[in-house]
């Protein structure tokens, strides 16, 4: 899907909100989402005093109200992966409370972390980490270290310490000749170079283990059900990467998301990247996803997408990266866009964060 596509249909695909909102697994995290959109469109949430653009990213839940104009047009997808029209003029979303299998990434449940990226010196693991995997064979990657002409990967797990050779390439595919992963069981991926070992990496739960093979059925339905839409590529695997990320597989979310990026342009893809990146403990390449979501956002007009990726870039520099000049500069930006469009909650939360920061600042 091409960016003139994209402006002329407006096809609008619903991602993540913003982190100050706290969200649980229960039916107000089921994520409806818009999924074409054309002539202008707004949605207005409770407690919020005005209405605020749809664009691709914005997502909807039961209670938001929509409002149309009469040549106006939008289809929703809901959380139980059914398609349904809106009318035109002012209506709730489409949707019934029901089990949602798709579900809404809870940013706010996240901790930013020091990121290793970018050091040189030590290989850092970039998958699988903190993730399920599909495959009996996922793709191993890694940062690459400086000077490093070969890697040396390891795989181990209860009963199982599988290792290669691997020359100067930064991915490699777990082989059918090495041994045969088990669903419920916690593994690791560890690269060595240049004496150098991931294993330094601090923090727990840097492994990865196989899905089940029951969720792995009911994950493949779910994604025949999304194909069968007949959306175009880049919205199908939007909606799939927010699919595999319900069921906490992270690492297949990104790789759908990275390989959409470099033609489908669209600020929700950077912010959930962003959130996937944040999930995994990739911090760096987090901040560079949000920031990346910004600057997609500047033609969008939209508020709230960008209202999110302020707050998420602020908790980074606040919480990962120690930087309080920056995570103000955020915090203002966010409570900016919340006044503007009338969102009274995020705007009493951006205060709050902003008074905390300008303190320790002193």
């Amino acid at each position: 899907m091409n960016r003139l596509f994209i402006n002329a249909a407006s096809l609008v695909l619903l991602g993540s909100l913003p982190d100050v909102v706290a969200m649980g697994q229960t039916a107000d995290s089921a994520l409806h989402l818009a999924v074409f959109v054309q002539g202008p469109v707004t949605v207005k949430r409770p407690g919020w005093s005005g209405y605020a653009p749809v664009t691709f990213g914005t997502y909807l839940k039961l209670g938001d109200l929509l409002r149309l104009d009469e040549s106006s047009q939008a289809k929703v997808v809901c959380s139980d992966l059914t398609l349904h029209d809106v009318t035109s003029g002012v209506a709730g979303v489409p949707c019934l409370a029901s089990q949602p299998l798709l579900r809404r990434p809870n940013g706010s449940l996240i901790n930013p972390t020091r990121g290793w990226e970018g050091y040189g010196s030590l290989p850092l693991v970039l998958s699988p980490r903190k993730t399920k995997v599909i495959s009996l064979h996922p793709l191993l990657q890694w940062t690459p270290v400086e000077g490093a002409s070969s890697y040396r990967i390891i795989v181990r797990g209860p009963n199982l310490v599988w290792s290669a050779n691997v020359g100067a390439v930064t991915k490699f595919v777990y082989p059918e000749s090495a041994p045969e992963l088990k669903p419920g069981t916690d593994y690791k991926l560890i690269v060595e170079a240049g004496g150098q070992s991931s294993a330094a990496e601090p923090g727990l739960g840097l492994g990865f283990s196989l899905l089940p093979s029951d969720e792995e059925k009911a994950v493949a339905e779910e994604e025949r059900k999304i194909e069968d839409l007949g959306l175009p590529a880049g919205p199908t695997q939007f909606l799939i990467a927010h699919l595999y990320a319900a069921h906490g597989l992270n690492a297949d979310a990104i790789q759908r998301l990275e390989e959409i990026s470099p033609t489908f342009h669209a600020p929700a893809v950077a912010r959930l990247l962003g959130d996937l990146y944040l999930s995994v403990g990739l911090t760096r390449r987090a901040e560079a996803s949000y920031m990346n979501s910004l600057n997609l956002s500047k033609n969008d007009d939209d508020d709230e997408g960008r209202m999110s990726a302020h707050m998420s870039l602020a908790r980074i520099y606040e919480e990962a990266l120690g930087n309080t000049k920056e995570a103000i500069q955020h915090v203002d930006a966010c409570l900016a866009l919340a006044n503007k469009i009338g969102d009274k909650e995020t705007a009493r939360q951006a205060e709050k964060k902003l008074a905390e920061l300008t303190k320790q600042g002193l």
